[in-house]
């Protein structure tokens, strides 16, 4: 039953500009046509789920809270009531130059309890560059501004692997990112995605360069003692972990909404196609080889690893047991031996 689903990913594909680097379903669009998207979302959540029903809600893009603050307090309102009475987690990616004081009211009024800002980097120049839309004053006021509405559990992305990235920029967002006492950081390696602008430049990425900077990274993170438990995640302590994310990583199953949402139900993965009027899901129901290769895939990113108690972890890891190289297991958990040569794990399992 559907209902049993405790995670909920919506997707608004809104964007005032496009980002060189993004390859996400996102369009440049008008009010009209986002009202009537925003409509649909919600008719299509009364329809498929019931109050209380999850204990994550995370709404990503393109870019959330490009909607007005009228339309943002429509979805929200509409939204709220599917969360959990208690515990929950309710995220929204937000892009710093649009997330005002006013606006920062609208998400704390709603019970949106945790935020993931779009910084990418310190360095204004990168930004100019790379076609985002803020500069580091717009991400500072953007973290005043949530302060002041009292919404203190703040992620920030930041992305390494531009060319152009020094290890001064590096240290600088760090530096910032202490400063500020962010719970929550996700540094990411810039990619080539097949859709993006520099992919069609042909950009090219400097793999020795990637790797240094990842190894300055963990340095500089490790430095100011934040924890780092999943490839690209970082927390101040465990408790700022993100939920939602950890849902994914340990192959529960999640419900998906909106155009260019994918979920993950009864070992149905699904992509929502079409355009921003209608869609519907494009299915692939996973084998059992799928579904333990997701496992290993998605649970070996955490630090923590894959539980052997549950019985899902635990037929997975019995499946692969004879071909797995570089892992461990303490306290009968599966532990990658070192999360930046998870690629050399996973290839044997390929």
């Amino acid at each position: 039953m559907s209902w049993r689903v405790k995670h909920l990913y919506i997707h608004i594909p809104f964007c005032k500009s496009v980002c060189t680097y993004c390859d996400f379903v996102r369009f440049v669009s008008d009010e009209t046509n986002i009202k009537k998207y925003i409509d649909k979302i919600i008719k299509e959540i009364k329809t498929k789920c019931r109050p209380n029903q999850f204990e994550t809600i995370y709404i990503g893009g393109g870019t959330p809270n490009y909607l007005n603050n009228k339309t943002l307090n429509h979805l929200l309102g509409n939204l709220n009531k599917y969360l959990q009475a208690k515990k929950y987690e309710f995220t929204i990616e937000c892009n710093p130059e649009h997330l005002t004081y006013e606006q920062a009211l609208v998400l704390k009024k709603n019970k949106i309890n945790r935020v993931s800002l779009g910084v990418q980097t310190v360095n204004n120049n990168i930004l100019i560059k790379y076609k985002r839309q803020h500069t580091f004053n717009n991400v500072k006021l953007a973290i005043t501004n949530l302060h002041k509405a009292n919404i203190n559990n703040i992620s920030c992305d930041l992305i390494y692997g531009f060319n152009e990235l020094t290890n001064k920029d590096i240290k600088q967002a760090v530096q910032f990112i202490m400063n500020e006492c962010i719970r929550h950081v996700s540094w990411y390696a810039l990619e080539l995605k097949n859709n993006s602008i520099l992919n069609n430049q042909k950009y090219q990425l400097n793999d020795t360069l990637i790797e240094k900077q990842l190894a300055y990274v963990i340095k500089c993170m490790n430095d100011i003692k934040y924890q780092r438990y999943e490839v690209s995640s970082w927390s101040i302590n465990k408790k700022y972990q993100s939920m939602h994310n950890k849902a994914y990583w340990l192959s529960n199953d999640w419900k998906a909404i909106g155009l260019g949402a994918c979920g993950f139900e009864n070992k149905v993965y699904y992509e929502n196609i079409g355009n921003i009027k209608e869609w519907k899901p494009k299915k692939t129901i996973y084998t059992k080889q799928d579904y333990y290769f997701q496992i290993m895939l998605m649970g070996l990113r955490l630090k923590e690893g894959l539980n052997l108690n549950r019985k899902m972890h635990k037929d997975a890891y019995l499946f692969y047991k004879d071909k797995l190289e570089y892992v461990h297991i303490t306290n009968n958990h599966l532990i990658s031996d070192n999360l930046n040569l998870l690629d050399n794990t996973l290839q044997e399992l390929i």
